[in-house]
């Protein structure tokens, strides 16, 4: 349960500071995303031992945890708000597609399915995780 209520910690603090701690950080992890899959195959450092579908994973994961926080916690569209599982869900789904797409064209980088599933089982994971932390937060603050 200790987890749970660092997780409760956690989302205060984003609610509190969201466009510092959370837009920003998603904004710029998303670009780095981008610049990273732009880097042609010779020229990618061996990070995890070159575990390629852990970086997938890994990188989804993260991405979907911060837009589905930064869906969730925004008050401007409350449609988007109250399905931010459905809309995180289709955003990474289609932006790994693309991102797969967009390696065609690097030289050394190709299209991999697998890493596409990859990016999904992580963003399934991330988003996941954000339900449980908010869960928790509304049954410990009765939302």
């Amino acid at each position: 349960m200790r987890f749970v209520s660092y997780g409760i910690q956690l989302y205060n603090f984003f609610l509190s500071n969201k466009k510092i701690f959370l837009y920003l950080p998603l904004g710029l992890y998303w670009i780095l995303i981008f610049v990273l899959t732009s880097i042609p195959g010779s020229s990618i450092p061996k990070v995890l031992g070159g575990v390629d579908k852990i970086k997938h994973f890994g990188a989804y994961f993260v991405l979907a945890f911060l837009l589905n926080f930064a869906l969730q916690i925004q008050n401007r569209y409350p449609l988007i708000s109250k399905k931010s599982i459905l809309f995180t869900f289709l955003i990474t789904l289609f932006y790994g597609l693309f991102d797969e797409v967009h390696q065609i064209f690097i030289p050394g980088r190709y299209f991999d399915l697998w890493d596409l599933l990859a990016d999904v089982v992580g963003s399934v994971v991330g988003i996941f995780l954000v339900k449980i932390i908010i869960s928790n937060y509304k049954n410990e603050n009765n939302l």
